[in-house]
């Protein structure tokens, strides 16, 4: 099963490294919508946006459907550890409920003198970015105490 296991990885990340570079030479290789306007764009950039949320969709599937799957295996071995990873989740998600409360509604100007104003997606962006900077200094904390050496035993 293991074996089986690698091989549909190994494959997997291959066709994967294949479509991203085909996408991304379509971005940068195939020509531009407005060949003499102030505002140019690549005929692909849907494309590659496209790309990204797909890509970006199957990196949470993928993560969810592995943190349940650990989850039930070391539920059965060990639930002490079970429970204290489903802990560590529930932390996760409780970061990004604190973000999302501390995030904004207020209009933004964009670069091209308009106003942007849909609540949701400032709220999300707030979010997401609040959540950034928040688990980026947990992470380089946690560097910290691990180089400092306190929790050897």
């Amino acid at each position: 099963m293991a074996k089986l296991s690698y091989k549909v990885s190994y494959y997997l990340l291959y066709v994967l490294i294949a479509l991203t570079i085909v996408v991304l030479a379509l971005f940068f290789g195939v020509g531009y919508e407005n060949e003499v306007g102030k505002y140019n764009s690549p005929q692909h950039t849907e494309t590659l946006m496209i790309f990204m949320y797909i890509m970006f969709a199957i990196c949470i599937l993928v993560t969810v459907v592995g943190a349940l799957a650990q989850f039930g295996a070391s539920l059965k071995d060990n639930p002490k550890a079970a429970l204290k990873s489903l802990g560590g989740v529930a932390l996760f998600a409780l970061v990004f409920v604190v973000a999302w409360m501390i995030g904004t509604t207020e209009p933004l100007s964009m670069a091209n003198g308009s106003v942007y104003t849909d609540e949701f997606f400032l709220k999300f962006a707030d979010m997401f970015l609040y959540a950034i900077y928040f688990l980026i200094a947990v992470a380089g904390v946690a560097t910290l105490v691990n180089l400092s050496g306190i929790f050897k035993k």
